[in-house]
């Protein structure tokens, strides 16, 4: 579960076992929590991220159009490249376009119930682990205001990570607080005043 903390561990360990006992014997009460604390928060900000959404134009007005932008903050984890994206849209759009991503290709579909999926295909690598990639769409917002889904699922050959998990207000015995797979989502508006 902790793959860096394992590893410092194990470090640590082969250092303190060939020759560096004294060294590590007046650091290690202050060097070992140090590490376990930095090993921790190098693993939540690796678990933590997520797929976003953002506004260009900072409004998104009921009826209106606008284009919203979908990243992808990485890969699947172990060096695997992204390679296909699949974004889904509820029956209150009334109409999607994404926008050409160099490498990429794009197919927009219906689903059974009346929504958008659009899919994205890598036409070469892909999107490395370590990298980020963005990928605009240009719609019609839905005629009523309020916050709408944007369920992502992400494709690393044959792994995926399914952007869907809901938000709760804190923590509980059956749901994590933060999400760890949050669903991005847009807050559409009435009026912006």
């Amino acid at each position: 579960m902790f793959p860096f903390l394992n590893y410092v561990i194990n470090l640590l360990n082969d250092l303190y076992l060939n020759g560096f006992r004294i060294f590590f014997s007046l650091i290690r009460p202050i060097s070992l929590p140090f590490i376990l604390t930095i090993g921790i928060l190098c693993h939540a900000t690796s678990v933590h991220a997520h797929a976003t959404v953002s506004l260009p134009t900072k409004k998104a007005m009921a009826g209106q159009t606008g284009t919203f932008t979908l990243t992808i903050p990485h890969g699947c984890g172990e060096g695997l490249a992204t390679d296909r994206i699949v974004l889904t849209l509820s029956r209150n759009w009334s109409a999607v376009q994404p926008l050409s991503v160099d490498g990429w290709t794009t197919e927009v579909s219906r689903t059974a119930s009346n929504g958008w999926q659009l899919t994205w295909t890598a036409t070469t690598s892909g999107l490395p682990n370590n990298s980020s990639g963005s990928f605009p769409i240009k719609v019609r917002w839905p005629k009523v205001a309020g916050i709408y889904n944007t369920p992502t699922t992400q494709y690393c050959g044959d792994q995926s990570m399914v952007w869907a998990d809901k938000f709760y207000d804190s923590a509980d015995g059956s749901h994590p607080y933060p999400a760890v797979y949050p669903i991005p989502r847009i807050n559409i508006r009435k009026n912006w005043h």
